[in-house]
């Protein structure tokens, strides 16, 4: 995790200057600057704040990824939470668990 060049990155994208910065997230710029110079590490509400100013994702800020602009999903919540309960269930349960969801369906015969 590289938080540093991130934030380099962005502050350089934005034209934004470090004083402006910590200015908007009410932190000293020797605080902003360690982080920036990677000598210290953002706690994780700083790391939600840095990513709402930047309007990005934390796994941005991270360096986890190279999307700055969040992914938008299609789905709602509860579709979202039936795709998560889907990805914990283990491979070889996956099909009694699509089969369970079809007795439920209006379409379940078409599949």
């Amino acid at each position: 995790m590289d938080i540093g060049k991130q934030l380099r990155s962005l502050l350089e994208q934005d034209g934004i200057t470090q004083r402006h910065l910590a200015q908007a997230l009410n932190i000293s710029t020797t605080t902003l600057n360690g982080y920036i110079q990677n000598r210290r590490q953002p706690d994780a509400n700083t790391i939600i704040r840095l990513a709402s100013y930047f309007h990005t994702t934390t796994d941005y800020i991270y360096g986890l990824t190279t999307l700055r602009e969040p992914v938008v999903s299609s789905y709602d919540l509860e579709e979202q939470r039936l795709i998560n309960i889907y990805r914990s269930i283990p491979e070889d349960k996956r099909p009694l668990y699509l089969e369970t969801g079809k007795t439920f369906s209006t379409h379940g015969e078409e599949n």
